[in-house]
């Protein structure tokens, strides 16, 4: 299978570097594409097996591609994405509060249906999805994620621990985009975007990047905690939400696969 990428940050740069060191099976990465062309040409030199550098998207899609990896932003997920499955290749997100945009995400799932392709939406930065995707077959009573991160990630400057957010899903990933696609995906899993509450915190004294997740449904109750290390050059970008994507991808080429 032939992988293309967009956007060469933390992520894309991540699993470019696997895909080239042979460590996802049954894929090559064929295209590479940054509005910032000189991000894409700093990955190509780091890789042994050179991909093609497209200098634009329509290039980009011209390429020898058959499954595109979106790790740029919410914008590029809005303005590509339907061109994507026009051209009949399936699609990876890691930008998935644009999901967050009620008549965008509507439009695309049906779009995707229609097309017959594929959408594939890793877990992220956060654990337990395949629970939460079990729990949407009964009533969810509540759901909240707390998540609290060092100030440079957020952009927060306070000395003590400050609440940046409360309130929707939606409107903590429109508010925070670079932050907290998990919520979108939390959402969307259990199918409770509408009952989902989301607390965001700016803390000096976290190193890491700290998720609560509390469910109470009528199969019972959900507790999640997780601790992520942040990317070191992009502390916006946990650690685990770049292995969740290479998991996707490498359970492209698999026969068993465990786990809803």
């Amino acid at each position: 299978m032939r992988l293309g990428i967009i956007g060469c940050g933390a992520i894309g740069t991540f699993i470019a570097g696997k895909v080239d060191g042979g460590d996802v099976e049954n894929i090559v990465l064929n295209s590479i594409y940054d509005v910032k062309v000189e991000k894409a040409y700093m990955l190509y030199s780091s890789l042994s097996r050179k991909p093609f550098v497209a200098s634009d998207f329509s290039e980009f899609m011209k390429s020898d591609i058959d499954i595109v990896l979106e790790a740029a932003s919410q914008e590029a997920l809005k303005s590509y994405a339907f061109s994507i499955f026009d051209a009949e290749k399936d699609l990876v997100v890691m930008s998935a509060g644009a999901l967050a945009d009620d008549a965008f995400r509507e439009s695309l799932f049906k779009y995707v249906k229609d097309k017959r392709r594929m959408l594939y939406i890793p877990s992220g930065a956060i654990a337990g999805l395949d629970a939460l995707k079990a729990l949407s077959n009964v009533k969810i009573k509540s759901a909240r994620l707390v998540t609290r991160k060092p100030p440079s990630g957020l952009g927060s400057k306070s000395p003590e621990p400050e609440v940046l957010f409360r309130g929707s899903a939606s409107d903590a990933a429109k508010l925070f985009p670079q932050n907290i696609n998990v919520a979108i995906a939390l959402g969307l899993a259990g199918d409770m975007l509408d009952k989902l509450e989301v607390v965001i915190i700016a803390d000096p004294k976290v190193k890491s990047n700290e998720h609560k997740i509390e469910v109470k449904s009528e199969a019972g109750d959900l507790r999640i905690a997780l601790k992520n290390l942040p990317f070191p050059e992009n502390p916006r970008t946990s650690f685990l939400a770049a292995l969740s994507c290479l998991e996707v991808l490498r359970s492209l080429g698999k026969n068993i696969v465990i786990g809803s």
